[in-house]
C-alpha cells in the first residue's frame, strides 16, 4: 500500500490540474502534514498558492504563501545551488507577479527591480539545468518583457517557440499558467514584441522596420486563423499607430484615416456581439461572489453615451438576470474560466488602445468605458497592458494611472489589503 500522504500529495495536485485549487489546498496541506519533509508536495503547494494568487487578483497572502512552500521544496540556501528545475522555474514565476504589484512605479514607468532579479536567478537555474524547458524560457521572456528588455525576450520567445510541443500555442497564457486555456500565440506575442520594441526607436525608420515586422506577424496569424478577432484588433492597432506617428502624431492624411476608420467600424460590428455575451457570462459570475457589484456596473454607464454598446452589459441584462447562467459554483467556474476573464480584458484593453488612437473619431465613443470594465473584470492583466501599450505617450501613459489612483482609490500598490474601489480581494 501506498503512505497516506503520497495519496493525499497526489490527489491535491490532480485537483489542482482540474482547477479546483480549494480541494488542491487541503489534500496538500494534509499530506504535508503527515510528511513535512515531501519536498514534491511542497511544491505542489507552492504551485496552488501561485495560482490562487493569479485568479484571486494576485491576492498577497496567496504570493507570499507560494513563495514559502516553493523555498521549502528547493531544499538550499539560494536557488543557485537547487537542482530542482520544476519548483525553481515556477518561484520565478511567482516572483514575476510581484513585479508589477506597485501601482506608483507602473506609472512612473517602472516595476519592481527585486522581483524581477529574484525571478532571474531562479528561471536562469532552471533552463541551466535543462535548457530544453520551454515553460521556463517562456517565463523569462515574460519578465524580460515587463522590464522592457524587449531584444531579451524576443530572442527568449523564439527559443521557446523552437522547442515547445506546439509551436502555435505557446506554453500556458502570458503569465504563464499551466492547464489554463490561452490566447498566448506564438504569431501574436511575435507582434506585440515588435510592438513594444517601437516604443524605444526615436528614429521613424527605425520604428518602421519593427512595425513592418508586428504587421508580418499579425497578418500571418489571420492568415492562419482568418476569424481571430484579437489578431485583427492588433492588426489594426498597429498599422493606426505607425500611421499617426509617420503623421506628426495626428492623422492628416484623410485616406488613411478614412480606411482605419472603416476597417475599425467593422471590427467593432465583428467584436461586439461575441464580446458581449462572454462579459455577461463573466460578469454575472463576479457579481455572484461579491467581486463586482451591481453599483459598481452602473458607474461605467456615466462615462458612455446612452447607444453606446455597453449599455447592453451593464447595467440592464446583468441587473436584472443576474443568477440566471450562473453554475451552482461560481468561484470554481471562474477558476475553471479564467481563460474567459483574460479574454475580456484583453480585447477591452484593445478597444481602449484603438479607441485613444482614433481618438478624433467617435465610432468608438472613448476609450474609458473600455478600460473601466477591463479593469474590473482583470485588474493586474488590465494595468500591465496599460503600462506596456505603444498606443500612449508617457505622458499620457502618467495622466491616465494617476486617474486610475483616484478613481480606484489606490494607495502604493494593490496589496490584498487594499481595494480596487470595485473589487474585493478575497
Amino acid at each position: 500500500m501506498y503512505p497516506v500522504f503520497l495519496v493525499n500529495a497526489h490527489l491535491g495536485a490532480t485537483y489542482n490540474d482540474l482547477m479546483d485549487y480549494g480541494k488542491a489546498e487541503h489534500c496538500l496541506n494534509k499530506a504535508i502534514d503527515q510528511s513535512n519533509n515531501y519536498f514534491w508536495a511542497h511544491a505542489q503547494l507552492g504551485e496552488t498558492y501561485r495560482l490562487l494568487a493569479i485568479v484571486n487578483n494576485r491576492n498577497e497572502k496567496y504570493i507570499e504563501r507560494a513563495i514559502e512552500h516553493f523555498k521549502k521544496a528547493l531544499n538550499a540556501e539560494k536557488p543557485e545551488d537547487s537542482n530542482y528545475a520544476w519548483a525553481l522555474a515556477h518561484l520565478g514565476a511567482t516572483y514575476r507577479l510581484r513585479m508589477t504589484y506597485d501601482l506608483e512605479l507602473l506609472s512612473t514607468n517602472e516595476i519592481d527591480k527585486q522581483s524581477k532579479e529574484d525571478a532571474l536567478k531562479c528561471l536562469n537555474r532552471a533552463i541551466q539545468l535543462m535548457p530544453t524547458y520551454p515553460w521556463a524560457w517562456g517565463m523569462r521572456s515574460t519578465i524580460y518583457r515587463l522590464a522592457q528588455e524587449y531584444e531579451d525576450s524576443f530572442w527568449d520567445l523564439g527559443v521557446e517557440t523552437v522547442i515547445a510541443s506546439d509551436v502555435g500555442i505557446l506554453q500556458s497564457s502570458p503569465f504563464p499558467v499551466p492547464f489554463i486555456e490561452t490566447r498566448r500565440v506564438n504569431l501574436l506575442e511575435h507582434a506585440y514584441l515588435c510592438f513594444y520594441l517601437t516604443k524605444q526607436q526615436k528614429d521613424q525608420k527605425q520604428k518602421d522596420k519593427y512595425y513592418g515586422r508586428a504587421i508580418a506577424f499579425a497578418q500571418q496569424a489571420l492568415i492562419l486563423q482568418p476569424g481571430d478577432l484579437v489578431a485583427k484588433l492588433i492588426l489594426t492597432i498597429i498599422e493606426a499607430n505607425q500611421k499617426k506617428e509617420q503623421q506628426g502624431g495626428s492623422f492628416s492624411n484623410q485616406n488613411d484615416i478614412k480606411r482605419i476608420r472603416e476597417k475599425s467600424r467593422k471590427l467593432l460590428e465583428d467584436v461586439e456581439p461575441e464580446l458581449l455575451e462572454i462579459c455577461k457570462k463573466v460578469l454575472r459570475h463576479l457579481v455572484n461572489i461579491e467581486r463586482v457589484s451591481l453599483d459598481d456596473l452602473e458607474s461605467i454607464i456615466e462615462d458612455t453615451e446612452e447607444e453606446h454598446q455597453l449599455t447592453q452589459l451593464v447595467p440592464k441584462d446583468v441587473r436584472e438576470h443576474s443568477s440566471s447562467d450562473v453554475d451552482e459554483e461560481p468561484r470554481l467556474w471562474l477558476w475553471k474560466n479564467f481563460a474567459l476573464l483574460e479574454t475580456c480584458s484583453s480585447v477591452l484593453s484593445l478597444l481602449s488602445d484603438l479607441s485613444h488612437i482614433l481618438k478624433e473619431d467617435g465610432i468608438i465613443d472613448t476609450a474609458k468605458p473600455y478600460r473601466e470594465l477591463a479593469l474590473i473584470i482583470n485588474p493586474h492583466y488590465t494595468l500591465e497592458r496599460l503600462y506596456q501599450t505603444p498606443a500612449l505617450s508617457q505622458e499620457e501613459r502618467a495622466t491616465i494611472f494617476s486617474s486610475l489612483k483616484n478613481l480606484l482609490s489606490l494607495n502604493s500598490s494593490l496589496s490584498a489589503n487594499l481595494e480596487i474601489k470595485r473589487i474585493s480581494h478575497e
